[in-house]
């Protein structure tokens, strides 16, 4: 249909594979390069139909570093722009850095060996089992209860944080959290330099 018209033309062929998560690295790329094959019978069939497909856009996060050899891809990653704990400890071969963090601060003190962060569901994402951040320098940190506005943890390190300390924590799933958030603090060389709107708060379903 987007051929036959005369107002459309076709950038190419997009494919996703986010499925493909396998930790083992060869196992991984020989499902992916199954699922690549049955994209390759497609584009053939197009190009023998007289239907130019100028380029093929494919992947996800897993499999970047597959398609990234393939001279005829154009690579689509999404969480390898910012990462995150889930896919840092999913895909040890993945050798990237965090590049987005969470701010968040001690509200309260309910115990000795727990404190209250103001780190809830909206702040960071929620979807998946704990942990869903990682406090960083708070290792031995282990989740309680996360509501919509707190999450609180316990760690034998409670007494050294009065209320109002800060911490910086790694979300374990980034693409969400990103999305809770109206704009990003870029910071270079510990300085906040400025802000970057955050579009997909603008989400709009149009007709």
């Amino acid at each position: 249909m987007i051929a036959g018209s005369p107002g459309l033309r076709a950038a190419g062929l997009h494919v996703y594979d986010g499925h493909i998560r396998d930790t083992d690295l060869p196992r991984r790329a020989a499902a992916c390069d199954a699922a690549f094959d049955q994209l390759d019978a497609v584009r053939a069939q197009l190009v023998n139909s007289g239907v130019d497909v100028p380029a093929i856009f494919a992947g996800g996060t897993p499999t970047f570093p597959i398609h990234a050899k393939r001279s005829t891809v154009q690579c689509s990653p999404g969480t390898s722009v910012f990462w995150d704990r889930g896919y840092e400890t999913l895909l040890p071969d993945l050798d990237f850095l965090p590049a987005v963090l969470v701010l968040t601060r001690v509200i309260s003190k309910p115990s000795a060996r727990i404190l209250c962060l103001d780190l809830g569901h909206k702040a960071i994402a929620s979807e998946g089992p704990h942990p869903r951040v990682d406090l960083l320098g708070l290792p031995d940190a282990r989740a309680l209860g996360h509501s919509e506005e707190h999450l609180t943890i316990e760690t034998e390190h409670a007494g050294e944080y009065p209320v109002g300390a800060t911490f910086y924590g790694v979300p374990w799933h980034i693409c969400p959290t990103v999305a809770l958030h109206q704009e990003a603090v870029e910071s270079r060389n510990g300085r906040a330099e400025e802000k970057w709107q955050v579009v997909a708060r603008a989400r709009m379903i149009t007709v």
